[in-house]
């Protein structure tokens, strides 16, 4: 009653090379601000408990970061850029704002 024609099967046509090779590298960026949210604050917590430095601002960092990777994934999720750029946005704010409160204070 309803057919349109098609059996629900999607076209089988093959992407080019070079659409799976750009497809590689988006996704491949993508995982960058994970690498950034995760990573970098962990291993300056690391680093402030291995070597007796201030622990609170590795905290405070990593709590920004972990913020902002929140924010990445929520605005992805939604899709909307504005939060997603406010996300990454806020791993450089972090870094930069923990290391002048270390030559501060």
């Amino acid at each position: 009653m309803f057919d349109d024609g098609s059996n629900g099967i999607p076209p089988l046509e093959r992407s080019s090379p070079a659409d799976e090779y750009m497809q590689h590298q988006v996704r491949g960026w993508s995982y960058l601000p994970l690498a950034f949210g995760i990573l970098i604050p962990w291993m300056w917590i690391y680093f402030a408990f291995s070597y007796d430095l201030r622990k609170d601002l590795p905290l405070l960092a990593a709590v920004v970061m972990h913020a902002g990777l929140a924010l990445v994934w929520y605005g992805r999720r939604v899709s909307r850029r504005g939060l997603t750029w406010a996300g990454i946005g806020c791993y450089p704010l972090a870094a930069a704002l923990c290391l002048l409160l270390q030559d501060v204070l």
